[in-house]
């Protein structure tokens, strides 16, 4: 089993529960696997950008890579976090803007 398979991601209605991996951490991204792909795309849509609030900073227009199924969150962001954080909340607040935490 994988860290971060289907087992990790949970979603509950408008919100979902990813790993933050040792890639995103490095380079500042939200990652998910081909098998969250369904969650994934029930909480963001299938659309190229979305607007990202992180605390109370506002991230506008951050390009979705689908084929590398990742969205931008800058490195710096990241790298800065507590070693104990290990997951990444998503909270849709409407069609276009997700609430990101970290947990």
């Amino acid at each position: 089993m994988r860290f971060g398979g289907p087992e990790m991601a949970k979603s509950i209605t408008n919100e979902l529960l990813l790993p933050l991996t040792n890639t995103g951490r490095k380079y500042g991204y939200i990652v998910w696997h081909k098998d969250q792909d369904r969650l994934v795309k029930a909480i963001i849509g299938e659309r190229d950008s979305i607007d990202l609030q992180i605390g109370d900073g506002l991230q506008r227009n951050k390009t979705i890579d689908w084929k590398q199924r990742r969205v931008g969150i800058t490195y710096t962001l990241t790298r800065n976090l507590p070693k104990g954080v290990n997951k990444i909340k998503l909270k849709k607040l409407n069609n276009r803007r997700l609430l990101v935490s970290f947990v």
